[in-house]
């Protein structure tokens, strides 16, 4: 196991999302400043490895938020009117450079399909009208019938949480304890690719939450260990995913960071 890349940013990472292609490695990521109420998006290419470019497109503004990745286009959702909390418009940019491509007023992305098509729909008549949506084109076509595709095939693999109460919490917090020695954590996020194990753990040090990643063996032999957050109030949303046998985790909330796993 080695790490592979890492980048900090000036700004909070929101969201990150991988390519929808099981053989390409870009990731999308969606930052944001509170206190000045700033927005950006940015691309992390593992191939080379490096930040492609950070840039806030044309069109964007505080409420804009990263919603898919796909083809060659980073799609984003706009909400026109802060206070409902459902999207209004769909842009897209270029995955390359960040450019703003298009944008569809009025519409919002269901799901993308294949041969850059999107499925969208837009509100009318007190329900929502679909719609199929050409990337290239920019030409809409309605839909009458439900589009059925093959189920997608699963390229992320994501963490369970689990929490007091839950039937294996007190299971993996003892294996924690065993292998780390530390006290009974808050909450611990799993996920495993064997034979590795993945943790992402919060305890309490000097009345604040620290966040730690841990990867061990089944073989119990830890490989990994490194505190990825501290000074918190409380725990945050998960933290880790793996694609392709790359374990991207996020740290102190505005490092992209990832390692490498060797089977």
């Amino acid at each position: 196991m080695q790490k592979l890349f890492s980048h900090t940013f000036s700004q909070n990472i929101w969201r990150i999302l991988p390519h929808t292609d099981p053989d390409r490695s870009e990731w999308a990521v969606e930052l944001r400043e509170s206190s000045e109420k700033n927005i950006s998006f940015a691309m992390i290419d593992l191939n080379v490895p490096e930040l492609s470019w950070q840039v806030t497109p044309e069109g964007a503004d505080w409420w804009t938020s990263l919603t898919a990745f796909s083809g060659d286009h980073i799609f984003l959702h706009n909400y026109r009117y802060p206070d409902m909390p459902q999207p209004t418009d769909l842009l897209a940019i270029d995955s390359k450079t960040g450019n703003l491509l298009w944008a569809l007023p009025n519409y919002v992305l269901v799901r993308t399909l294949h041969n850059d098509q999107l499925e969208v729909a837009t509100f009318k008549s007190d329900q929502f009208q679909k719609s199929i949506f050409d990337v290239k084109t920019e030409i809409l076509t309605p839909v009458a019938e439900e589009i059925n595709l093959p189920a997608p095939e699963i390229i992320l693999k994501q963490p369970v949480r689990y929490k007091e109460r839950n039937v294996y919490f007190d299971r993996l917090a003892s294996f924690l304890t065993d292998i780390t020695g530390i006290s009974k954590p808050i909450c611990i996020d799993y996920l495993d690719e064997r034979p590795y194990m993945m943790f992402s753990y919060y305890i309490y040090e000097q009345e604040k939450v620290a966040q730690y990643l841990l990867i061990v063996t089944d073989q119990k032999e830890i490989v990994f260990k490194e505190k990825i957050s501290e000074g918190r109030d409380g725990v945050g949303q998960s933290t880790m995913m793996l694609k392709n046998k790359v374990l991207v985790y996020l740290k102190n909330n505005n490092e992209f960071s990832s390692l490498t796993f060797s089977y």
